[in-house]
C-alpha cells in the first residue's frame, strides 16, 4: 500500500460543518495489528460532533509497503448507534457509488489513482466483489478520494470528478487504473486525461472545461482531508459497515468482514 506520513498537520477541511477538538471517551476505537507496527500514536481530533480519538501508524516518509494480512486495521463503533453515526458521516462525504442503495452493507473504498496497490485490488480482489457482493444487490460501494501521492493523484482525481458530472465516474474510474497497472508509470497529463475521456465517448468540450476550471478541487481535497482525519493514510483502505481493512489485501480477507455484516445486518 502507498503510505503518507501521519506527521502532517491536520487542519479543518472545508465544509459547511465546523469541526472542534472534543474531549472524553471516545467514540470510535482504531485498533492496528501490525508486526511492522509496534508503536502507535493517540492524537486527539474530531469530525463534527461524532468523532473522538483515533490512533494513527506512525511513519515519517512517503513510502509504498506491500501489504500483508498484518496490516489490517479496524474502526470498531462501541455500540449500533455509534456504527450509524460513522455511516452517516461516510455517507455525507460519499458522492460516487455503485450497486443498489437497499443493500445491506455498505463498503467505502479510499483510493488514489497513482497507487500501485489500488491498480492491484481493482483488478483483482475489486473486481469479485463487484460479481459477488454489488452485482448481487448485498454491498453498496462508495468510493472517496484520498490523493496523497502529488500533484498528479489531485488532477487525475479531478478528471474522475468531471467523468461524473457526465455520469461515468466508473468507468472513467476503470480507465485510470488500467493507466496504472502491470506497473506502468501513468500518464495524468491533462491531454491522457481527455483522451481518456473520448475514449468513453463523453462530451469532450464539456470534461475539458470542467478540467480548466479545477472547480472539483474542493471535493477532492475535501474528501482527502476528510480520510486522514478518521485516521487513514494509507491507500488503499476500506470501511466495511464500520471496519477498516487497509492494503490490497487477498479476497478472503474482504469476503469474512462482508459475511459477517450480512449476518448481522439479516432482517
Amino acid at each position: 500500500m502507498d503510505k503518507e506520513s501521519p506527521s502532517t498537520p491536520i487542519s479543518t477541511p472545508p465544509s459547511a460543518k465546523k469541526r472542534s477538538a472534543a474531549r472524553g471517551t471516545p467514540l470510535f476505537v482504531m485498533a492496528i495489528y501490525s508486526w511492522s507496527f509496534p508503536i502507535a500514536l493517540l492524537i486527539t481530533f474530531i469530525i463534527g460532533f461524532f468523532l473522538g480519538y483515533v490512533i494513527r501508524p506512525m511513519s515519517n516518509t512517503v513510502q509504498a509497503v506491500r501489504p500483508t494480512s498484518a496490516t489490517n486495521q479496524m474502526i470498531t463503533a462501541q455500540n449500533e448507534s455509534q456504527r450509524q453515526q460513522l455511516l452517516e458521516l461516510l455517507a455525507a462525504q460519499t458522492k460516487n457509488y455503485i450497486g443498489n442503495p437497499n443493500a445491506p452493507v455498505r463498503m467505502y473504498e479510499f483510493s488514489d489513482f497513482r497507487c500501485p496497490y489500488c491498480a492491484k485490488y481493482h483488478l483483482e480482489t475489486g473486481k469479485r466483489i463487484l460479481s459477488n457482493y454489488v452485482n448481487q444487490g448485498k454491498v453498496y460501494l462508495g468510493f472517496i478520494h484520498l490523493a496523497i501521492l502529488g500533484e498528479e493523484s489531485v488532477q487525475a482525481a479531478v478528471a474522475s470528478e468531471c467523468a461524473a458530472e457526465q455520469e461515468k465516474f466508473w468507468e472513467y474510474h476503470d480507465l485510470l487504473f488500467a493507466e496504472r497497472q502491470s506497473g506502468k508509470t501513468p500518464d495524468y497529463s491533462a491531454d491522457n486525461l481527455k483522451n481518456l475521456a473520448q475514449q468513453l465517448d463523453l462530451d469532450t468540450e464539456m470534461f475539458a472545461e470542467c478540467l480548466e476550471s479545477g472547480r472539483n478541487i474542493s471535493t477532492v481535497m475535501e474528501q482527502t482531508q476528510f480520510a486522514r482525519q478518521l485516521g487513514l493514510n494509507s491507500t488503499p483502505s476500506f470501511i466495511i459497515d464500520g471496519k477498516a481493512i487497509v492494503g490490497a489485501q487477498a479476497y478472503e480477507v474482504f469476503e469474512s468482514v462482508i459475511e459477517e455484516a450480512l449476518k448481522q445486518n439479516a432482517p
